[in-house]
């Protein structure tokens, strides 16, 4: 397992290591986790805002899910291309090693269009099954026709907010969740909150897959194209990143 920060090679890596692997972690941080580490207000057009100075629990979970050193455990940061400032201050954050490093927008951008032909046919490639966490409004049986999911973990509202007021007993029902299943494909899109979630469930179960996919599903999941590259033609639809 090793990333090359190569857009495409690392795409169809990640598509390798989803089928054969029993033991992944893929996390991605960019500019919103950035800012949330540098404690700057910050929110997005999905409804998670962080306030400076007062979601300081918040803070410190993501900063320590960023941590990993474990084999198996690969992070997407934000690249050079779209983002030099947080390049440089993520690679200094996270501990990892290179080869365990590769692009924030590894699905996204000029990837998106690799996502939508290889994703879904790679999930049932690997015959594991599917555990979706998101938003509590996601229609999930959007999905039916392409997945089969076998079950739901709903986030409400403002991830941040949501992470705090509730932390403990969402720890506990992630451990249920985690020790419940083994060789198991967990996708999250949750906003910054995805990371920690990962490594919770990460730190309690290691044989499963756990997959950072942000906002690639919102045309399905949501019936919104959220982002620019959901948009063929669009100048991000169009970009290679590069490290």
């Amino acid at each position: 397992m090793v990333m090359k920060q190569d857009f495409k090679d690392d795409f169809f890596e990640m598509m390798r290591l989803i089928v054969e692997s029993s033991s992944l972690a893929f996390a991605r941080a960019a500019d919103g986790e950035a800012n949330i580490l540098k404690n700057n207000t910050i929110g997005n057009k999905d409804g998670w805002l962080y306030k400076k100075d007062k979601n300081l629990i918040f803070r410190a979970d993501l900063r320590k899910s960023l941590l990993c050193t474990d084999p198996g455990y690969i992070y997407g940061l934000s690249c050079s291309c779209c983002d030099e400032t947080n390049h440089k201050y993520l690679l200094d954050v996270v501990k990892t090693d290179l080869g365990h490093l590769t692009f924030s927008n590894l699905w996204v951008n000029s990837n998106f269009s690799l996502f939508h032909e290889h994703f879904f046919e790679t999930l049932k490639k690997s015959k594991k099954d599917i555990v979706i966490c998101t938003n509590k409004k996601a229609k999930i049986s959007n999905l039916g026709e392409s997945i089969a999911v076998k079950d739901f973990i709903p986030i409400s509202g403002n991830c941040v907010v949501y992470w705090e007021k509730h932390r403990e007993y969402v720890k506990g029902f992630l451990d249920l969740k985690a020790c419940s299943c083994n060789n198991t494909i967990f996708l999250f899109a949750a906003g910054p909150l995805t990371e920690i979630l990962i490594h919770e469930m990460w730190n309690v179960n290691r044989n499963n897959v756990y997959i950072d996919i942000g906002s690639t599903l919102d045309p399905i999941l949501f019936n919104r194209k959220s982002r620019n590259y959901h948009s063929e033609g669009d100048e991000f639809a169009d970009r290679t990143c590069v490290w």
